[in-house]
């Protein structure tokens, strides 16, 4: 199981994603202007600088939701490799089966 507080990071830390989602959007598009001129990039790199940096999508890190296990990730079912075999093994996701050869 992970730490508590490490589940609640991520969950304050997506907040924030979503809180600057639409500036970061803007001041990015500004950024990338063919039209913009020197002096405004360069204000607007200023304002880029002064969000949170947490605030930046990167900084997000996907993990599980039932056992909050950042590693071994599988983005399709949203849960970690081993919630997968245990779920698999007990019947609960359909369609998988355990494999021998």
């Amino acid at each position: 199981m992970s730490r508590l507080g490490a589940i609640n990071n991520c969950k304050r830390i997506n907040e924030l994603i979503q809180k600057h989602k639409l500036s970061r959007l803007i001041l990015k598009k500004m950024l990338n202007s063919s039209l913009t001129s020197t002096e405004r990039k360069y204000s607007v790199i200023k304002m880029l600088i002064n969000l949170p940096r947490l605030a930046s999508p990167v900084r997000y890190k996907n993990r599980c939701v039932i056992t909050g296990r950042a590693r071994g990730y599988y983005n399709f079912f949203g849960i970690s490799r081993i919630m997968i075999k245990q779920m698999a093994n007990s019947g609960l996701l359909p369609g998988m089966i355990k494999s021998s050869w």
